[in-house]
Order: structure tokens, then C-alpha cells, then sequence
């Protein structure tokens, strides 16, 4: 095969790789792009050879790379969208009981939301946890000072 033909190869895994995110095709691209140089500066020339070494590189980058970036990417995920809200206080709109879902407005957006305890209307809450798309929430704990 030809160093282009390799670019080829690599160019579709990086494409294949943005979509899935998964952090496999990456490690095929990065060998794909590593045997072209070597087809490239006559190195590798026959098929054989080139399939071996795309192969080793392939695992050698899957064994030895691809665990530190899970561990990289992993430690970066930040609490997002709803699970933010967790320990944010905001208003009762409705009463709420726990066989009775109600509203609430918590950072300006009305929720629907579920309590373990009765909660009139007008009464200051916090969110202590999220139930499909409703809020979990009791009432807030107000500290005299």
C-alpha cells in the first residue's frame, strides 16, 4: 500500500473517532499516520511488513496509552445540567406530598419535584437529589443568626 493510501486509512479512523469518542480509533490513526512515514522513507515496503508494524503500534498504543487517557478525561468530568442543582435552594410553588408531585423554582426555572415530607406552597427548599426528570427535595434547614 501507498504512504497515501495510509493517510487514507488514518484520516477516516480520526473521523470515525471524533464521532464515537471512545478512544479506539484514535490509537489506529495515530498507526495508520506512523506507517505512512515508513512507506513514505521506503522503510516498510511490502504489505506484509506494513500490516505487522500498523498492528504492533496499534496495540502497543491501545495497552500502554489509551488507560492513562481514560484516567485523564475521566478525572475532568464536572458536575453538568441537572445534577448541578443538587444542594441549590430555590421556592415551593405548589404544596407538595409524597404521593403529590408539585413545582418548584429553583436559579429561575420551574421543576417538577417529589418530597418525602409534606411541603406547602411558598416555602424555601433544597434540592437533595434528582429522579428521572424531577427534583428530589426537602425543606431547607434556615439558620437564625
Amino acid at each position: 500500500m501507498s504512504a497515501l493510501q495510509w493517510i487514507l486509512i488514518a484520516v477516516v479512523c480520526g473521523a470515525i473517532e471524533i464521532f464515537t469518542a471512545g478512544f479506539w480509533f484514535l490509537w489506529l490513526a495515530i498507526a495508520a499516520l506512523l506507517v505512512a512515514a515508513g512507506v513514505s522513507l521506503n522503510w516498510l515496503l511490502n504489505l506484509p511488513a506494513q500490516l505487522l508494524v500498523f498492528s504492533f503500534i496499534t496495540l502497543l498504543l491501545i495497552v500502554f496509552t489509551r488507560p492513562l487517557v481514560m484516567k485523564l478525561v475521566k478525572s475532568n468530568d464536572t458536575v453538568s445540567n441537572v445534577n448541578a442543582l443538587i444542594g441549590q435552594q430555590g421556592m415551593s410553588l405548589t404544596s407538595i406530598s409524597p404521593l403529590h408531585y408539585g413545582q418548584v423554582k429553583v436559579n429561575g426555572e420551574i421543576w417538577t419535584a417529589v418530597s418525602k415530607e409534606d411541603i406547602d406552597e411558598n416555602i424555601r427548599i433544597v434540592v437533595v437529589g434528582v429522579d428521572g426528570v424531577k427534583l428530589v427535595v426537602d425543606k431547607a434547614v434556615i439558620n437564625p443568626q
